[in-house]
């Protein structure tokens, strides 16, 4: 598992930026006179063949839950890191990622219309963050006992997708005003946010310490990177009357191989 030094968090970005890294494009990259009916096909849906490989920018993002999963599960992959640079900071028209130019040139994202992340495993490769995780998930052990703790383990993720969504749509990763950006970060936080995480520990059906059964699964993961490794400050406030968060997020922090994990990744802009 690839080390670095410890990263605080930063502010949400997600899918997103994911789209805005992979859908920029530029006239001198070798892809764009390639013939679409020559592009390469997409990899077989049998067994991996190969240990797995996720493929993903220099970022958190929407691979991080994956990563969190190996972790968790203590497997070991690939953790491969597309580089990103600017000419001018902050200004993504001028960004540079020649590396990921040249595998979208010779085919290698065309299993994910051209986007990151995608999970490769010798003849294997997934697309779709969402898919990526329920895939691991399952490969884990960490997808329910039952078809109906299954779909639960889906609901709670969609839950978690709509509480970042509405975080998303505020538009503040590219705010100029900072003073606007602090006032609607203030309402967010105060006032909107505790009521949607009063709401999702409600909804949770598990057991006190597990959003759904009665173990750890990709439920309990997503929330933890939700409420602790999402935002740019602890918003441990937000949900200290929610008693069912607060033992998800406290069992999740307690392992040793997360921590370590969360410790030594690398640092990184999102």
């Amino acid at each position: 598992m690839r080390k670095a030094s410890h990263v605080g968090c930063v502010l949400l970005v997600g899918t997103m930026l994911s789209n805005i890294l992979t859908g920029l494009s530029f006239t001198s990259a070798p892809h764009a006179n390639r013939p679409l009916h020559c592009q390469h096909r997409a990899l077989p849906t049998g067994a991996p063949t190969d240990a797995y490989t996720l493929r993903y920018f220099d970022g958190r993002g929407v691979a991080e839950v994956s990563r969190m999963l190996f972790a968790l599960a203590g497997k070991d992959y690939t953790d491969s890191r597309y580089k990103i640079t600017f000419g001018t900071p902050g200004d993504f028209s001028t960004i540079k990622r020649p590396e990921f130019d040249a595998d979208k040139a010779a085919g290698k994202m065309d299993v994910a219309m051209g986007k990151l992340p995608v999970l490769d495993a010798g003849d294997f490769s997934l697309p779709q963050s969402k898919a990526i995780e329920r895939y691991l998930a399952k490969q884990f052990g960490m997808m329910g006992d039952t078809p109906e703790e299954e779909a639960w383990v889906d609901a709670v993720g969609e839950h978690v997708r709509d509480i970042n969504d509405a975080y998303s749509r505020k538009g503040l990763f590219f705010m100029k005003d900072e003073e606007e950006k602090a006032k609607i970060q203030k309402k967010w936080f105060e006032e909107e946010l505790p009521p949607l995480l009063k709401k999702l520990d409600t909804a949770l059906p598990g057991s006190k310490s597990f959003a759904v059964g009665t173990k750890m699964s990709l439920a309990d993961v997503s929330i933890f990177k939700l409420l602790k490794d999402t935002y740019d400050r602890d918003i441990s406030e937000t949900y200290s009357d929610c008693s069912k968060l607060l033992e998800i997020t406290k069992k999740v922090g307690e392992n040793e191989a997360l921590q370590k994990w969360m410790e030594e990744r690398p640092k990184s802009m999102f």
